[in-house]
């Protein structure tokens, strides 16, 4: 059986070679792992005091809407939609996962139309350093 990050492993432990509970595109798989990595990789002193609500409407193999609402140094996240998002990313899955691990370029992805992004694209590129990466 293979290891995925819904496991509930604490960031940074390694399942089959790989660290988990980080955007890491190899071990998010479903958009609950997703969620899971970005719970687990948020770095509360990264973002300070911001608030910033993140709608992800994911299409693909991977298909469903997530949120994450980020306030006071503190990460929520969840299925489904937010009432007021301060950005919405509409994205294929599978690519999504590779531009939040930096696999794929992000502006060059969302130049080319790859994704589109509803809302303060600028807070969503600032908010990928409030993040940690393997």
């Amino acid at each position: 059986m293979r290891a995925h990050a819904t496991d509930m492993t604490p960031p940074g432990v390694v399942v089959a070679g790989r660290a988990v509970g980080r955007m890491d595109a190899v071990a998010i798989r479903t958009i609950d792992d997703y969620l899971l990595a970005m719970k687990t990789s948020f770095e509360p002193s990264a973002a300070g005091d911001r608030s910033l609500v993140l709608q992800y409407e994911f299409t693909g193999r991977e298909q469903g809407i997530c949120h994450a609402a980020i306030a006071a140094g503190e990460i929520q996240v969840a299925r489904g939609p937010h009432p007021s998002p301060s950005v919405v990313v509409r994205a294929d899955f599978d690519l999504w996962v590779h531009v939040i691990a930096h696999d794929i370029d992000g502006l060059i992805a969302y130049q080319d139309g790859l994704y589109a992004v509803e809302g303060d694209y600028l807070a969503l590129m600032d908010s990928d350093l409030w993040f940690s990466r393997p």
